[in-house]
């Protein structure tokens, strides 16, 4: 990689977050496009846990899209602010999600929103989720204030974005290139170099970029045991769609390979708050028709995916990024149904894991039913796998960028010592 010999990067391990916290009243400010899925909210929440948690006396302003902002419960010292929801229609493009009338319009208000909570909040810390300068630009105005005041800021981002193609021509932007290298000043990539590295696949997109961290995934902490298996008793599968608005033919597809059993393992079926209502009501009634009866559970909504894999033996699930993360920290068998459509992100991030030996990978949005069943069956038979070598340390390392961050700007005496290693992976 050209340009790169004298930046910093760096890949964190560490076993624990910092064991003391600061009486340093930190207020920061957390925007989240959230368009489609429950992915991005559901980090910034985890997020924001984990900044209390390192600062009592921390305040945190939550700024997301998110129609399901609402069916959470937000962490201790934490608020948000809800700016109109932005969705994508059949062919990918965005549309706003409940207002009329030409996306710029709603854009335009979520920016001017997104501008006066920054004002009236006054941030120590903005941290940006996924979109560089926010929904298409939304955001600018507010990354540029904050660089004129001195606030600090880090970008955010999942492991992977979209396809080489993709990425490089949205960042291959004036604005773009000026947050790369010139606003933020930390970029946290929320993965391990050794699943992907955007440095290599985007290059040389990050080749100016002045500090980088890889900080492992970010999932919260287990508060739940495996369950042990009750011998004789049937084996379970979690199927869960994410915010559901395009699982509805994956959803189809399970239903349907069950129909062809029978099978020796009842089913946990999660559709998800945003499937639209007409095939939530389908998938009931296709769910009751099969046998034996009941062994089919069809639920809207849940808060607490990670407790549930701790029940089941087996998970089928699209690829998200919180998907992912959260299956690797549960162990659990996985079949992935990724999309690839509007992004090519899930396909990436499923087809890595798969090489890596942690999944199994239908790549067919629409896989053959017996085929699917076949998968489920290997899954079951499979043990619970120890993924130590994963780093699920990623709010841990967020927490000790930040607390570098404030330490470099003089808001902190000292950084606590944590365990950790790191290596230059340049």
């Amino acid at each position: 990689m050209s340009g790169n010999k004298d930046r910093k990067y760096h890949v964190r391990t560490i076993s624990q977050a910092p064991q003391d916290g600061y009486d340093f009243h930190l207020r920061v400010l957390l925007y989240s496009h959230d368009s489609v899925g429950l992915g991005h909210l559901r980090r910034n929440l985890a997020i924001a846990g984990e900044i209390v948690a390192t600062f009592p006396n921390a305040n945190i302003m939550i700024v997301t899209g998110s129609p399901c902002a609402t069916q959470f419960e937000l962490p201790a010292n934490t608020d948000l602010i809800k700016i109109p929801s932005i969705s994508k229609n059949e062919k990918g493009q965005y549309i706003s999600r409940n207002f009329s009338g030409p996306l710029e319009r709603t854009l335009k208000l979520r920016s001017q929103m997104i501008l006066e909570a920054f004002r009236l909040f006054e941030p120590d810390l903005v941290i940006m989720d996924h979109q560089l300068t926010g929904l298409k630009g939304e955001a600018l105005d507010m990354l540029r204030e904050a660089k004129t005041k001195g606030v600090l800021t880090i970008y955010g981002s999942r492991d992977v974005k979209d396809s080489a193609e993709i990425v490089k021509r949205d960042w291959n932007t004036l604005d773009s290139r000026w947050a790369l290298n010139e606003c933020y000043d930390r970029i946290c990539i929320y993965g391990m170099p050794e699943v992907f590295d955007p440095r290599v696949v985007y290059a040389p997109c990050l080749d100016e970029a002045r500090h980088i961290d890889f900080t492992g995934y970010i999932v919260p902490s287990l508060k739940s045991a495996v369950k042990k298996q009750i011998p004789g008793q049937r084996k379970k599968v979690l199927v869960t769609f994410g915010g559901g608005s395009d699982g509805a033919p994956r959803a189809k597809r399970y239903l349907q390979a069950l129909a062809v059993g029978p099978v020796y393992w009842d089913s946990h079926l999660i559709t998800g708050p945003l499937m639209i209502d007409d095939v939530k009501k389908y998938i009931r009634k296709q769910a009751k028709k099969l046998q034996p009866i009941g062994s089919v559970k069809v639920q809207r909504f849940h808060h607490n995916i990670p407790a549930l894999l701790q029940q089941v033996d087996a998970i089928v699930s699209m690829a998200g990024y919180n998907s992912c993360a959260e299956i690797l920290q549960s162990g659990v068998p996985a079949v992935m149904l990724p999309r690839s459509f509007p992004r090519k992100e899930q396909l990436i991030r499923a087809t890595r894991m798969a090489e890596l030996g942690w999944v199994t990978v239908l790549p067919e949005a629409d896989p053959d039913p017996q085929q699917l069943l076949r998968a489920v069956d290997l899954a079951l038979q499979s043990p619970r796998q120890d993924r130590s070598e994963v780093n699920l340390n990623g709010l841990a390392g967020l927490s000790q960028t930040i607390l570098e961050l404030l330490q470099t700007a003089g808001l902190v005496k000292k950084v606590p010592q944590m365990k950790q290693s790191q290596k230059s992976v340049m």
